[in-house]
């Protein structure tokens, strides 16, 4: 599903309107079906009381308001308009104000009597935002916050016309002041906003609501941003042929773990087996064979030469690149550790692997400190960095990453030639010959604990093992990383589920995606 940035909505409308339909009659669609989506969710419940307060801008979003007004008004609700920033500012708000104005919709100035305001919002039934759409950007003036807090804190149903006042459309990023709706009907197209944290947050439930703009307007402008739901995912998943053998689902290497961190190779290696990959080797230092036997029945073994504190030696090297050609994907880093000898180790896959590589956790420790080891590498990379890895890897700091996720990876892919998961809520995927993001929608905080990202990793490798689109594969794996933690969550809870606990729960959630 497409999501709109901000200049993108403006190019669909100005193509719709080169070809016939008119800002005039976008406007009267727009608020016509944001009128009928109020009442539809007003009215499940009888006995709704009707006192409607709808806050006004002056631009567009405010024209919107205007048409609700007298489409509300039709249905028999009480309405009463207030304006925030004075007279319209546009020749179609202004034209659907003078229609109201026709009608005596009461209506209330808030330069002009701000207590009267505050008491029209405090008293409503139903109160709804039209004060700035998609265009908002900069700070809440302290006057309207005043306005907006009250908003926020009276007791009646609050719907959001396209975006919530005060949150930035194509970035998610949201003024503290925003206003939080329980309603947010999008008009015409999901924007990113409605997904993006913390601006989705804001928004409560999302309604889309078509105003007649034709097909051929959104393919003409197309889209940057996109997201998967269950049924496209499904449509990706990979195939399951009944005369199939293993050596149809790939052979994946994972080299991982070290002395200190056995657990982040055993949970990279379960998940890739969890999630269909024919055969699995581990590739891991001598001294954890023990940890990695006992837990691992399924799996190949490839113990290796180390260092004097258990991490994987350099020497092992030549004995790595003379088994390369048997796999199909690698993933490399979970729990590797950092020093001279795994850099060596890492830089030596990149350069000589011909398959696609998931560069992890302590991977991608090591190539912040050499960026350039990308650039000799012979394979296709994938780096899934969270927020504070992708900012040593960008030099970055955090607040300016996570303040424009979607832009940050997106300019590192391109850059590095590389594919970026970008974690965290809302993991973005981007990839080097592709200007468009996909925008991942499930997962919960209960994420947040150490070895999340190794099952990850380990389920991006299998899928990648697979033979999948490497790109198709990313959005698989991150769409049912999260859906699975999502099941997990509501058995469980989020403050106790594990890791381990989604890679137990896999095979029950990729059942639905199987059939």
């Amino acid at each position: 599903m497409r999501l709109l940035t901000s200049e993108e909505m403006k190019r669909v409308e100005a193509h719709a309107a080169k070809y016939g339909l008119s800002y005039h009659r976008m406007m009267e669609n727009a608020g016509a079906a944001c009128a009928r989506n109020i009442r539809s969710v007003v009215e499940k419940e009888p006995g709704t009381r009707r006192n409607v307060a709808i806050l006004c801008g002056k631009g567009n979003n405010g024209g919107d308001g205007f048409v609700i007004a007298r489409k509300l008004l039709d249905s028999g609700y009480r309405v009463c308009l207030i304006l925030l920033s004075g007279y319209p500012g546009t020749n179609e708000a202004e034209y659907m104000y003078k229609m109201t104005a026709e009608l005596n919709i009461p209506t209330v100035w808030y330069d002009a009597d701000p207590p009267k305001a505050a008491q029209t919002i405090k008293t409503a039934d139903i109160l709804v935002d039209a004060v700035f759409g998609f265009s908002f950007y900069g700070t809440i003036k302290p006057e309207m916050a005043k306005v907006f807090a009250l908003f926020n804190d009276a007791e009646g149903i609050k719907f959001a016309i396209d975006i919530p006042s005060g949150a930035y459309c194509d970035s998610g990023r949201c003024d503290p002041g925003c206003i939080r709706a329980d309603y947010t009907i999008a008009v015409s197209a999901l924007k990113p906003a409605h997904i993006l944290h913390p601006a989705s947050d804001c928004c409560g439930d999302i309604i889309i609501a078509s105003i007649g703009i034709p097909e051929e307007s959104f393919a003409a402008v197309g889209s940057s941003m996109y997201t998967y739901h269950a049924n496209e995912i499904a449509a990706r998943f990979p195939k399951r042929r009944i005369d199939a053998h293993k050596g149809d689902f790939g052979h994946l290497l994972c080299i991982c773990g070290s002395y200190t961190m056995p657990g982040a190779a055993y949970m990279a290696a379960k998940a890739a087996l969890r999630s269909g990959v024919g055969l699995v080797t581990c590739a891991f230092p001598r001294s954890i064979y023990p940890t990695m036997t006992a837990k691992l029945t399924e799996t190949l073994f490839l113990p290796l030469e180390e260092t004097a504190d258990g991490a994987l030696s350099r020497n092992c090297i030549p004995r790595l690149l003379q088994r390369l050609d048997q796999y199909d994907a690698i993933v490399i880093g979970c729990g590797m550790s950092v020093c001279a000898d795994t850099a060596a180790v890492l830089q030596a896959v990149l350069e000589n692997a011909k398959v696609p590589v998931i560069v992890d956790a302590d991977g991608i420790n090591l190539l912040s400190k050499n960026i350039n080891l990308l650039q000799n590498a012979a394979c296709p990379v994938v780096l899934t960095p969270h927020p504070k890895e992708m900012s040593r890897l960008c030099g970055l700091p955090v607040p300016q990453v996570q303040s424009d996720r979607t832009g940050t990876a997106r300019s590192f892919s391109h850059a590095q030639g590389v594919f970026v998961a970008l974690k965290g809520a809302n993991t973005v995927i981007a990839s080097p010959d592709d200007n468009r993001i996909y925008v991942n929608v499930t997962g919960n905080n209960g994420l947040a604990k150490g070895g999340s990202g190794d099952v990850l990793a380990g389920m991006l490798g299998a899928f990648a093992a697979q033979r999948m689109d490497l790109h198709d594969a990313l959005c698989v794996g991150v769409y049912l990383h999260g859906h699975c933690a999502d099941e997990v969550a509501q058995n469980l809870s989020r403050t106790g589920m594990l890791p381990t606990d989604v890679i137990e729960a896999l095979p029950a959630c990729y059942a639905d995606f199987e059939s």
